[in-house]
């Protein structure tokens, strides 16, 4: 039987690949904020699943991955807000 912080990792795993593999297919990621959203989760949720089997470089690894997602999720939200403006303009 799987433990929760296994089933975590596992999710985190999923999530991971579910995101590269819309990358390749559907090369949206700019400008929506689901990838970045689900890098964070997956990073999240890996991260997680160490504090049960502690890996020091998977730790930096996803640490790395949630700031970068952060500033993905940033990047996005500040798309949006700008093609928001550039329609009230028109």
């Amino acid at each position: 039987m799987l433990e929760h912080h296994q089933l975590a990792g596992l999710l985190g795993v999923a999530i991971s690949l579910y995101a590269y593999a819309h990358v390749q297919w559907r090369r949206d990621f700019v400008k929506t904020i689901r990838y970045s959203l689900l890098n964070f989760s997956k990073a999240s949720l890996l991260i997680y699943s160490l504090a049960y089997q502690w890996q020091l470089a998977s730790f930096v690894g996803n640490a790395i991955w949630c700031v970068i997602s952060i500033y993905g999720i940033y990047r996005c939200l500040k798309y949006k807000r700008r093609e928001k403006l550039a329609q009230a303009e028109s």
